[in-house]
Parts: C-alpha cells; structure tokens; sequence
C-alpha cells in the first residue's frame, strides 16, 4: 500500500499502467456475418495490433469483400475497434470487429488497451469537375453493364456509386437470370424461344410491348454476358439460367462484369453520390455528384440512372407498396429509388408505383434478412403451422406473398429433403450456414419446427402421390418438382415475406428513353433496371435494360456529332 502511495503521488500509476498487458501473440478467432462464420487472425505485439487477415469466410462477392479488405487495414492504422462499419457491409463488419474483439480477450484485455492513433484529416484536393461522353448512376448490375457496353460502343464513360463497393441488387442475387431464345436455351432438346418467355411475362403483367421487348433482348442479352464468361449453362423452368453447379448468381455474376469494367479500364467511383441532374439549354448534360472530398459537376452528353429499386427505403414502400410495409429488405441497401426524385425533377413521369416483387421467402439469420427462393427452386415445398400446404409454391411473387403472409403470425416452413440439397452448391452453403433445421425424419422434423406432424406427413404422401401421377393434384405445379421428400435427412426453415423487387419507377420509351406523361423524350436522360418503370424479374430487367441504355445512347450521342 505503501508503495501505491509513493506511485500515486509520483503521478505513475495511470489508467494505462493499471491495465493489463496484452499478451504478444497471433490468435485465431471468429465472428458471424452475413452468409456464416467469418475466420480471422489477429496478430498481437508490444501491446498493438500488427497484422489482421481474414482467414476464411462466405461473405457476398464485392459486398462483404469490400468490408474484409478495408476494415483489417483501418483497425491496425487507427490501433481502434471504435470505426465505422462499411456502409453496406454491416454484418460483415461487424463480423471483422467481433472476430478482433474475441482476440484482445484471449490476449488477456480489450479494445481499451490499445492506443488509439490519431487519424490525419483527409488533406485530398477537392475533386474537380468533370467531362464525359456517358457518366452512369449506379454500379449494380444493370449499371455495370450500361458501363460495359457503352464503352465497347467506343464511348468515354464514368461509372459512380453512392455506397464503398459496386454490385447493387444485383450481387444479393441467389437465383437465376431469366430469357427466351439464347443460344443455350435453343440448343435444348426442347428448345425455349423468346415467344416462350414473353408468353410467360404476358401471364404475369400487363399485356404491352415493353414485355415483347423484353423478351426479344433477352436472349441477346444472354449470350452477351456468356460470351463475357459467365456461367449461365444450366437452364432449369424453361426461362432460368444459372450456374452449372446451381451457385448464387449474383456471387457468380458480379465478379465476371467486374472483371470487364477492369479490363475496360473503368474504374467504379465508389462513395459517390449523384444529388441531382445537371440540365443546360434544356438536355440532360450531367449529375451533381456528392463526395468526402467535396462536391463537383460530371458533364456529359448522356446520363443513365441505373439507382436500382426503393425496396430498402421504408417511407416510399410504404408510400407505394403499402401491403409490404415493416417488413424487412433483401434488397441492396442502396435500393432507396433515388433516381425517382431525380428524373421527376426534371419533367420526367412515374409508372406502375404500386406493382412489386417481394421476396416470399426470407430467413430471419440473425444478422438480417436472406432469400431462400434457391431452396424453393430446387424442390421444396411450403406449409403452415398446421402442417398443410396453402398455395403454389412457384406462384406469382405477389400472390405468393400474401398467401404467406396471410399463414398465421405471417410465416410458413419450406420443407424438403437431402435430395434438393444435393441438387445446388448455394443449397449446400446455407446448409453449412445453419439456415435449416435438420431432422432424420418428418416426424422429429415437425417436432423440431413445431408444426403439426400428422398433418405433414398426410400433406407429404400427397404431394409424393402427385409427384408420381406426374401432376400436382392439389395447386397445380409445373415447375422445379425435382424431388419426391423422400430422401433422408429433412429439412426445413421457417420464412416469412420481405421487400425485394420494386417494378415501379420511371416511364421509358422502348429504347430506355425517360419520358414526360405525354410520352416525350427527355433528352440525354436513360433509365435502366430498378429505377425504369418495367415488369419482369429482377436481374434479367437491370443488366437488357442496362445494356439497351447504354445502345440507345451510343446512337444519340453519334447523332451530336
């Protein structure tokens, strides 16, 4: 006591000589983000924090990734785990932080031992404006391919994104990539035409000549991002394209555009925010772009607003799409339909507002919200608490929706078995993920779901009955019926609805013009994927529209000359 006295009077005992030391050493630790755990080794010296690297983890391509690259590199500079989490990431940041954390513990303290490191401010210039023949809003799917292909039309091109990483939607995509008539799909034993897929689009949507068009690009389309290299050689319901080995699209998708803008030499401008459009002698002639390092001009001949859907801003879907208010978003978080308040500005009309695509069966991670609509499209079926099955599982998204929603509490189980999950690699992944309770049969399956287990199995051996009889007795399905439930293990997983895909935005002409109420072309000003007001499914309408922007404008801009 003595001693502590001495100390104390002599100003020697600080709060950081009362800490205790962290242990020198490289530790293995984990936190959990989005898609499953993340693995991270955390290096320990002299009381700081030396190296971090990301030893393992399933985090969505250029979303997640971007978290794993940037946050390793801001907590050892800073010597802090008090950071912002990357905007658009947060699972997978919090994942980083959490998995850091864990480490400081095992060394024998916390965050609170480290000295933090001053930060320098930012002594950037501030950017200057600039000059372009295209500069393109949004770098998710449909804004990449605006890029892409306005580029090979031999146009000078800048391509910005309000969040730190592109993908958009887009990169979230686990399903598949709809069209009629690619060269895959024809040389098909049965081969699936545009007629086909516009047919399917007719039976959906209002009868109009932007689904005809649709369906005439789409194959087109295709065989544009094959030739790219993506994987799109597996055709499952006539119309879906996916990976061979049944992946995610977008984590697929997203990687072989970026590699092109790469190759193109175009390079994302990543937290760039387009505030409004620039308007001189009465065309469209740039945006009004946003930035840390200041505000500035981009000035071009044609804007393509690529900004995606309003399905993660709240006040608009409840605005719009009323009936899916207060659920949560598996869109990108930058789907908040900013391109509406732009367009609108400048004369430019909306249509279709209150028609969407909910995603119908989200899974509540714990860390947000997923689409399983994989595990749907390979094989599963739907039922309620009671046991039963309500409706079509591969029913319009709408109608599918409310019927969910409708169920008890507004939730329901997909059920299936170990031959659906042989059937897909993403299906394998939630599997690992912990995505879905697993039983050795239906019985404990619905104890272990607590729904009603005599009802489950009647409703089984029917579905099997109908599974046999090559006929759906009770709904009427025809597609994705690739399993009997008969396979042990079973699984399932409890969903509900979500806010996914908004058709709703701007009014366009067939050539992605935006127009007034009238039906007048606005000029210089495109609209692609999300933000144009078009039916049809989510990526296939981003990435036709994002390259139709982008050939129109190619066509006008060569008309200046």
């Amino acid at each position: 006591m003595r001693i502590k006295a001495v100390l104390l009077a002599m100003g020697l005992v600080s709060c950081g000589l009362a800490q205790a030391a962290l242990t020198s050493r490289t530790y293995v630790t984990e936190g959990k983000g989005n898609n499953g755990h993340v693995v991270v080794e955390t290096t320990i010296e002299n009381g700081a924090i030396t190296k971090i690297r990301v030893l393992k983890n399933s985090e969505t391509p250029m979303i997640g990734e971007t978290a794993i690259k940037l946050l390793p590199t801001k907590i050892v500079d800073r010597q802090s785990l008090d950071i912002d989490k990357v905007a658009g990431a947060t699972n997978s940041s919090n994942a980083i932080l959490t998995a850091v954390g864990e480490a400081l513990k095992k060394a024998g303290g916390s965050k609170a031992d480290l000295k933090a490191v001053a930060q320098k401010k930012d002594q950037a210039a501030v950017l200057k404006d600039a000059d372009t023949d295209v500069v393109v809003v949004g770098a998710g799917g449909s804004g990449m391919a605006a890029a892409i292909e306005a580029k090979r039309k031999g146009l000078n091109v800048i391509l910005i994104e309000k969040l730190p990483m592109i993908g958009g939607t887009t990169a979230l995509s686990s399903t598949a990539f709809n069209a009629g008539g690619s060269k895959i799909q024809m040389a098909l034993k049965k081969p699936y035409t545009a007629d086909d897929y516009y047919l399917k689009l007719k039976g959906k949507g209002p009868d109009d000549a932007s689904l005809r068009n649709l369906a005439d690009l789409s194959g087109p389309t295709t065989d544009w991002l094959v030739d790219m290299g993506a994987d799109l050689g597996r055709v499952i319901n006539g119309s879906q394209h996916t990976p061979k080995d049944g992946g995610a699209l977008g984590s697929m998708l997203v990687p072989v555009m970026k590699k092109q803008l790469d190759k193109l030499g175009i390079e994302p401008r990543t937290s760039t925010k387009a505030e409004g459009l620039y308007v001189k002698d009465g065309r469209v002639a740039g945006v009004h772009v946003s930035h840390d390092n200041g505000k500035y001009v981009i000035h071009a001949k044609g804007v393509i607003l690529a900004t995606g859907g309003f399905a993660s801003n709240p006040e608009l879907v409840a605005k719009y799409t009323p009936m899916w208010a207060g659920y949560p978003s598996t869109a990108s978080r930058g789907a908040t339909g900013d391109a509406l308040a732009m367009a609108t500005k400048v004369g430019a009309a909306l249509g279709q507002m209150d028609r969407s695509g909910p995603q119908t069966v989200a899974y509540q991670t714990g860390n947000g919200a997923v689409s399983l609509t994989n595990v749907r499209y390979n094989g599963a079926i739907l039922v309620n608490e009671d046991g039963n099955r309500f409706v079509n599982e591969l029913a319009l998204t709408p109608i599918l929706g409310k019927a969910i929603k409708d169920q008890k509490d507004g939730h329901a189980y997909l059920i299936f078995d170990q031959a659906s999950v042989d059937r897909a690699a993403l299906m394998k992944k939630y599997k690992e993920a912990g995505y879905f309770v697993e039983a050795p049969t239906l019985d404990a399956l619905a104890k272990k779901l607590g729904i009603n287990a005599e009802n489950l199995s009647k409703t089984v051996a029917a579905y099997q009955k109908g599974m046999d009889d090559g006929v759906d007795h009770e709904f009427g399905r025809k597609d994705s019926r690739f399993s009997r439930i008969d396979k042990a293990p079973y699984y399932g997983a409890k969903i509900s609805p979500a806010s996914q895909t908004t058709y709703g935005g701007v009014k366009i002409d067939l050539k992605a013009r935006a127009v007034t109420e009238t039906g007048k072309v606005i000029p210089g000003l495109y609209v692609s994927g999300e933000a144009a007001s078009q039916y049809g499914q989510g990526v296939s309408i981003g990435v036709i529209l994002g390259k139709l922007a982008a050939d129109t404008a190619a066509e006008d801009i060569a008309k200046m000359k």
